[in-house]
């Protein structure tokens, strides 16, 4: 699983991506009770640091000019002199460059000593960060039960991508006992502050019924949520439920093939294929079904989901002939 920011103080966002990273912690089996949850189920199962947190890719400033470079130390200098004056938005801020060495080396302990100067003032944005470099471990020894301390001071502040984020510690039982129930609420309290993953999460939780009770229409209610602000994974999961769904109220196979085309035209994703051809099987388009299960498989030779889904396809091509 890949975590993405959206901006500077964006946080530990488990965003879906089709690129993998080593997260901590494994897919819980019991959460994965459909094949049309198993890709998000994945995605939302484990948590890890993001690669690059604020203003600029890894690697940009040997690009930038000796001018702006020479801006960029001002403005470093003028942030520090905030930030010793105990601000703590100055502090987080501090901490991040020096976490991506955005125009100062790299330096985790340094890093950590500001984010942990915010979060001693009850910043809710240092706490959400203090809790990623210590699920990490940078610049301080890992530590899971003490990350999730800081994480639950942010939430408890309101703070909606850490009451997300402690969501998803629930389900996995990371530095907090795994507790479903207790997730859905925290999931709720960010999907009702309009966080997009949330809304995707909430609408998976009340889909497979995992600390809630099952209900598809509460799920699709929450996935729309999420499409409404183009979050494609959302996307996928409405349009696989809308396919799938035996309840009547949520099934609109001709709604879910078109938004699994605007989902696979977002990117390559072979699980956004494999809900594409669930939708045109819906439609009773048999043939493109099974062309675009074989593209799906084509990316993902090993998959048995794929397999089985092909097969059915098949079968129901040669019935009808």
């Amino acid at each position: 699983m890949h975590i993405t920011m959206g901006h500077a103080d964006a946080g530990l966002v488990t965003r879906v991506t089709e690129a993998h990273s080593p997260g901590m912690g494994s897919v819980l089996p019991e959460m994965v009770s459909s094949r049309s949850r198993r890709w998000t189920m994945t995605k939302l199962g484990a948590i890890a640091l993001a690669a690059a947190f604020v203003f600029h890719p890894a690697g940009f400033a040997w690009a930038q000019s000796s001018a702006q470079m020479t801006a960029k130390q001002r403005a470093i200098a003028d942030l520090k002199q905030v930030a010793y004056a105990g601000d703590a938005r100055a502090q987080v801020r501090l901490g991040l460059i020096y976490l991506t060495g955005d125009g100062v080396a790299k330096d985790d302990p340094e890093a950590m000593k500001w984010l942990r100067m915010a979060a001693d003032q009850d910043n809710p944005v240092g706490e959400r960060y203090l809790a990623e470099m210590y699920f990490k471990g940078r610049g301080v020894p890992a530590d899971n039960m003490e990350a999730a301390k800081w994480l639950r001071m942010a939430a408890d502040q309101g703070d909606a991508q850490s009451q997300h984020n402690l969501a998803v510690l629930y389900t996995q039982g990371l530095g907090v006992p795994r507790n479903l129930r207790e997730a859905a609420n925290w999931m709720r309290k960010a999907a009702d502050q309009n966080l997009a993953d949330a809304q995707l999460a909430l609408g998976v939780f009340y889909e497979n019924g995992q600390g809630v009770t099952e209900d598809p229409i509460e799920a699709a209610k929450w996935y729309r949520k999420a499409v409404d602000q183009e979050n494609v994974p959302a996307m996928n999961s409405l349009a696989l439920l809308m396919a799938t769904s035996a309840n009547t109220t949520v099934r609109n196979p001709q709604a879910a093939l078109a938004l699994a085309q605007k989902a696979v035209a977002s990117g390559g994703n072979p699980d956004y294929l494999d809900t594409l051809a669930a939708a045109y099987f819906a439609n009773g388009q048999t043939d493109m079904a099974i062309d675009t299960e074989q593209k799906a498989l084509a990316k993902d030779p090993e998959n048995d989901s794929y397999k089985k889904a092909l097969q059915r396809y098949l079968g129901a091509a040669h019935g009808s002939r």
